[in-house]
């Protein structure tokens, strides 16, 4: 799987799953409040692009904080350590939990004001949550989340290339003209939310959420829908995972179609992290300029590189940081690979070639995954020491051909 394999996308979902504590009209205004105090504006604010995630400075109070940029988080997200950096109205309270998080109270509630850059949205709908829950999976603080409250309130550009993000009361202040592609999205039938995507894999036809906030992968969908793409040929399936848990797999589709886009090869991951949820995210978005008319329900995709087609090419184990513990882990591999070797889930990677991983500080760890990880997994064979169980082990991983 991927380095994120444990992903904060599914915390999101489950966390703004919450039409249980409230009646849907009073939760529908809730979702659909909000304006923009600014008139007639046209805006832009830088982005950090880190591992496939959008982040973004807030500032509020001559503070500056540190916000996801998601269009699959269905409300506004507020860390509970800044709540009160800010005005706002309790709506509701409520606990939430999910696979990654046991059990946690939120507070929903309306926003009074947050600024974008010189953008001031006015009483918006959202949620304050202990996002300490994070901590180990992203090596700065997160802060907040920018979701849909927030964003059906704009006109949005994402130009992935010069990390900007644009803002505007009007689609024709982001494009000048049509852009080569447009894809239509599907809001859900509860009236507010996390929109969709029609993709067609293989023949598979169904709807993936439109998510900013997901950069695992281009395309990711369950395990559960393991039949829907194995009718054809079975041994194009890798599978993924420890010993005693799930089963995670990816495949090469041969040929991906969503409105006029027809793509050939393409990888496809089938993760439990994302439950029953599909996933298109910014892997596939940051081939584009990408512009959102969220009351049209339509974005707009200007090519900026051409979507090669893939070879599924892998380790036979993958890495992630824990940025709590400072620590390497095993965070999956090859099913066979991982069977055969006897590695569990806890292991953590001492030294990889002639680098010791083991005892870096919060901050080398972060630039040792930042600017050292991506060179040294350019090799095709690393050398690495794990510890399992208190005992160190050596052994060689190849980068091979999968599929």
């Amino acid at each position: 799987m991927t380095i994120f394999k444990t992903s904060i996308v599914l915390i999101l979902i489950a966390l703004f799953s919450i039409n249980s504590y409230a009646q849907n009209d009073k939760l529908l205004e809730w979702a659909n409040q909000g304006t923009v105090k600014n008139e007639n504006y046209n805006s832009e604010i830088p982005f950090r692009y880190v591992n496939g995630y959008i982040f973004i400075d807030i500032i509020q109070n001559d503070k500056k904080y540190n916000f996801l940029f998601d269009s699959g988080a269905e409300a506004t997200l507020i860390d509970k350590s800044i709540i009160n950096e800010f005005e706002f109205e309790l709506f509701s309270t409520s606990n939430i939990s999910g696979p990654l998080i046991k059990n946690g109270v939120v507070n929903t509630i309306t926003l009074s004001a947050i600024k974008i850059s010189d953008i001031e949205f006015l009483d918006i709908g959202a949620v304050a949550f202990d996002l300490q829950v994070f901590k180990s999976k992203l090596c700065e603080k997160l802060d907040g989340v920018i979701g849909s409250t927030l964003l059906k309130k704009a006109k949005w550009q994402i130009d992935y290339k010069n990390k900007v993000i644009r803002l505007s009361n009007e689609i024709s202040n982001l494009i000048s003209e049509k852009p080569k592609y447009t894809l239509t999205t599907n809001i859900p039938e509860k009236g507010w939310g996390t929109e969709t995507i029609g993709l067609n894999i293989d023949g598979y036809t169904s709807q993936f959420n439109f998510d900013t906030g997901n950069g695992r992968s281009k395309i990711v969908s369950h395990p559960n829908k393991i039949k829907d793409f194995t009718t054809n040929n079975n041994n194009s399936i890798t599978e993924y995972g420890f010993k005693k848990s799930t089963t995670d797999y990816k495949f090469i589709a041969k040929n991906v179609t969503l409105g006029n886009i027809a793509l050939n090869n393409q990888t496809i991951s089938l993760e439990n992290e994302v439950g029953n949820i599909q996933l298109l995210g910014n892997r596939f978005f940051e081939n584009f300029i990408l512009t959102i008319d969220w009351k049209n329900h339509q974005l707009y995709l200007d090519p900026i590189k051409d979507i090669v087609s893939e070879t599924l090419i892998d380790f036979e184990l993958n890495f992630s940081p824990n940025f709590e513990t400072k620590k390497i882990e095993v965070a999956t591999g090859l099913r066979a690979f991982i069977k055969k070797n006897k590695i569990e889930q806890g292991t953590t990677l001492l030294k990889v070639n002639d680098t010791d991983v083991s005892n870096f500080s919060h901050q080398e760890l972060c630039d040792f995954w930042n600017t050292e990880w991506p060179k040294i997994t350019n090799a095709e064979k690393l050398n690495i020491l794990i510890l399992q169980k208190g005992k160190s082990k050596e052994i060689v991983i190849t980068k091979k051909k999968l599929t």
